[in-house]
């Protein structure tokens, strides 16, 4: 699969390239994650594919853009998916409208400025695509460091608040929440302004 990728990715590139178009084409690539492996079990590891925890929600996102963007790697800016649209947009001159919540990656300023990312997980089959809150399993919200886990009760009513330090703890196997219910209070407020189904 990956190599196939790879070859099919560089085809793409090189026909931009040869139509003398590259320079003006924003390429952007965003990936699901798939299921990790579990060697110790004929299925997938628990904390991937669907699953509130990095595993599950954490992929990459890569930009090309010759001349106006420079090849870098970077793994601690918070970005989301929901950046991708207002991205575009302020690349074609135009401006995202209200209702969006990401921001344009290009603006500096703005990717400094942003303290933390959202998120959801749903049931694979949402119920009501206008109401997705039926489906809701978990929301979650990582601040610099620090990520919070809330189960919605309706569905995961035995499922406890998990806080993990990511930089310390980036499997997430130690729940920090008792030990630090200052931060699972900040952050719930946060995540409550954001959504609360």
């Amino acid at each position: 699969m990956c190599e196939w990728f790879d070859e099919t990715c560089g085809q793409l590139l090189k026909h931009l390239d040869q139509q003398g178009v590259a320079d003006n084409t924003v390429v952007v690539y965003v990936t699901d994650n798939g299921w990790i492996n579990d060697p110790s079990a004929d299925r997938y590891a628990a904390k991937s594919k669907r699953s509130q925890y990095d595993g599950g929600v954490r992929t990459p996102i890569m930009v090309r853009w010759p001349k106006r963007i420079q090849p870098r790697r970077d793994e601690q800016t918070l970005v989301s998916s929901i950046d991708i649209a207002p991205t575009v947009l302020a690349a074609c001159g135009l401006k995202p409208t209200d209702a969006m919540q990401g921001i344009n990656l290009t603006d500096g300023k703005a990717l400094e400025a942003r303290q933390r990312i959202f998120g959801e997980i749903f049931e694979h089959d949402i119920q009501h695509m206008t109401d997705p809150s039926p489906s809701l399993r978990f929301r979650w919200v990582i601040d610099g460091a620090m990520k919070l886990i809330v189960p919605h009760k309706a569905r995961e009513p035995k499922a406890p608040v998990e806080l993990y330090n990511l930089a310390e703890d980036p499997t997430e196997t130690r729940n920090l929440a008792a030990e630090q219910p200052e931060v699972v209070a900040k952050l719930t407020v946060a995540l409550d302004q954001w959504w609360t189904p």
